[in-house]
């Protein structure tokens, strides 16, 4: 809960770049996929740098199981 909450934060300050980067820095692909779920869903449009981190940041996972 605490990545979705700290982007959204970071979003409605519209501060994209930190927003982009907590994404990139989680670790979680649940919480991960959380945020995803719920960036997909509201559709700000500010939000697709951040869909697109979280995306990279999930590969990125995938790729060390």
């Amino acid at each position: 809960m605490g990545l979705m909450v700290d982007v959204l934060d970071r979003l409605e300050a519209q501060d994209l770049q930190a927003a982009s980067q907590a994404a990139l820095a989680e670790n979680s692909a649940i919480a991960l996929i959380e945020l995803l779920e719920m960036l997909w869903s509201c559709e700000p449009r500010s939000a697709d740098a951040v869909i697109d981190a979280v995306l990279q940041r999930l590969q990125q996972l995938r790729a060390l199981r």
